[in-house]
């Protein structure tokens, strides 16, 4: 009888043992199901950060800044190809009118010409190369209007337009809205700006186009600025309880320039709806990553 007993524990430790191996294999194929998921959809427009059941944006900045020029032709393309669903771009204006794609206030930098922009015409443009300073394999790339963004976008990214202020423009948000219009691009586009007057005057002229406040932080007072539809803050400074109280408005936030998996995290964790990269495919597969690891701690 003894033996029996023995034979009896023996085998029910075995069919415990097999069940919960079988458990065991089940999640495991289970998350290699999930991970096969993310990682073949992962690359989509928008992709899902762990922790948020809304898409995270994926917004370029600069065009995509990593790799290739800012602000250019070829950065915008690439931003295009690697899915991003926005991206962000600078526009200034020449003495004689014409808009800029363009950061800086001068061309030093990224053109290596020490002068001003509101000192240049538009014939000077084709002398000024801005790749080259990038890579040689951008040399003779040079800085765009904003009418050859537009045409280079079309409906295939929305671009999210900083007006730059130097208070040297004339008539800068007429000039914008203007080509926006003759471009049928006023729904595909979103104008932002750090000055608020700038803003004012946009939602003036065209109430319809969204906007976004630009700013490294912000006060409880202006979480509710009627002439902003959005707002982009410096992740840094971002916080749950200021993403929540601008959400209580109706209105989304971004988070800029995070280019570190850490900058990327502070600015998922703070509960934004987007994030302003220089570089789009880090950024994609951070959040690939964050899904991968929620999806696994969901299962286990």
């Amino acid at each position: 009888m003894e033996f029996m007993v023995n034979c009896y524990n023996k085998s029910d430790h075995k069919l415990s043992w097999e069940g919960k191996m079988m458990k065991t294999i089940r999640k495991t194929a289970i998350v290699m199901l999930l991970f096969v998921y993310f990682l073949t959809y992962g690359v989509l427009p928008q992709v899902l950060a762990a922790g948020i059941d809304t898409p995270m944006i994926v917004v370029a900045h600069r065009a995509g800044a990593k790799v290739a020029p800012e602000n250019t032709l070829a950065a915008l393309e690439q931003a295009i190809r690697d899915g991003a669903p926005i991206a962000e771009i600078d526009v200034q204006q020449l003495s004689d009118g014409t808009l800029i794609v363009m950061h800086d206030s001068n061309f030093k930098r990224t053109a290596g010409e020490d002068v001003c922009v509101w000192d240049t015409e538009a014939d000077v443009l084709s002398t000024l190369e801005v790749g080259s300073t990038f890579s040689a394999a951008y040399r003779g790339e040079q800085i765009p209007t904003l009418e050859e963004m537009l045409a280079c976008a079309g409906e295939r990214i929305t671009l999210m337009i900083e007006l730059k202020y130097t208070g040297q423009e004339q008539e800068l948000e007429e000039s914008v809205l203007a080509l926006l219009q003759e471009y049928d691009m006023v729904d595909e586009c979103i104008i932002g700006s750090m000055n608020k007057g700038i803003l004012q005057r946009v939602k003036e002229l065209e109430p319809d186009i969204s906007t976004v406040y630009i700013a490294h932080d912000l006060g409880e007072d202006d979480y509710d600025l009627e002439y902003a539809d959005s707002y982009s803050i410096e992740g840094k400074n971002l916080t749950t309880d200021m993403v929540e109280a601008i959400h209580y408005e109706g209105k989304s936030v971004y988070g800029w320039t995070a280019n570190t998996s850490w900058a990327m995290r502070q600015i998922v964790n703070s509960g934004a709806d987007g994030v302003v990269t220089d570089d789009v495919r880090l950024l994609q597969t951070f959040l690939r990553e964050n899904a991968c690891r929620k999806a696994f701690k969901s299962v286990y």
